[in-house]
């Protein structure tokens, strides 16, 4: 419509409606590319939005499931000084007991990381959607380093392959089975937990032969000891991941607010 007016003004010389339709003309280019800067704005911003949400949720799940582990090998790890004490003290520490802690000390727990929404957006480019630099940075800071690839972490001692091949097999079910990994779920994920305390129903003499077989094994205790050292590292590495992750949760956050 303008334009055909402009047109026909152009062919008149009417020079002042020349001037005001192209006025016109130049204000609605310039208001249609606004409201399209807008609008995209609006969608980018809706998607960081979405994003974020979808972070932090990745990131309290993440908190969540490093202490769970963490709370599993300082589980762990107190069974194994348990289990030393017979060592070092020899009759402090009951049969059943002793034999209790010996077989969970050696149990293990996988882990593993909430990284699919931060990969989404890392591969699609949609990163610097994240406008707040400080939130980026210590996003990109976390992830660079893989929790799940970490030797102190991944690695296994020889004790759990040890005790396995010791122990007798019946008590090793009857510990699973009253004492395993009790399993929580919370959220989208599902943690174990081992109890602190443990009863098993089990005749007192095949308990006892057990503990002379564990007591007995050559390398035994040296093999224990180190396994609760390994426990300790776990305990502390996951300890100094879950506290990283606050940092990143409160700057992310922060930036939906």
């Amino acid at each position: 419509m303008i334009l055909r007016r402009l047109s026909q003004s152009i062919k008149q010389q009417n020079w002042t409606a020349i001037w005001i339709e192209f006025v016109l003309l130049v204000a609605g280019v310039f208001l249609g590319i606004q409201v399209s800067n807008w609008n995209t704005a609006r969608v980018d911003q809706k998607r960081a939005d979405e994003l974020l949400v979808r972070l932090i949720n990745d990131m309290h799940s993440e908190k969540l499931n490093i202490e769970a582990i963490r709370d599993y090998y300082a589980t762990t790890a107190a069974y194994a000084k348990t289990a030393l004490r017979e060592f070092e003290k020899p009759g402090s520490v009951n049969p059943e007991t002793f034999v209790i802690s010996a077989y969970q000390a050696s149990q293990w727990q996988d882990v593993s990381s909430s990284r699919s929404t931060f990969e989404e957006i890392v591969a699609t480019g949609a990163i610097s959607l994240i406008h707040d630099a400080e939130a980026r940075d210590l996003l990109i800071g976390y992830y660079e380093y893989d929790l799940t690839k970490s030797i102190s972490i991944t690695s296994r001692p020889r004790y759990r392959e040890m005790i396995r091949g010791v122990m007798p097999y019946a008590i090793q079910e009857a510990i699973k089975a009253t004492c395993g990994d009790q399993t929580k779920f919370v959220y989208r994920a599902t943690y174990s937990s081992l109890p602190k305390q443990c009863d098993i129903d089990v005749p007192a003499q095949e308990i006892e032969r057990a503990a002379k077989l564990l007591l007995a094994e050559p390398g035994f205790e040296q093999a224990l000891r180190y396994q609760l050292s390994e426990s300790d590292t776990k305990t502390d590495t996951y300890n100094a991941t879950a506290e990283s992750l606050v940092p990143v949760i409160a700057a992310l956050e922060g930036g939906i607010r």
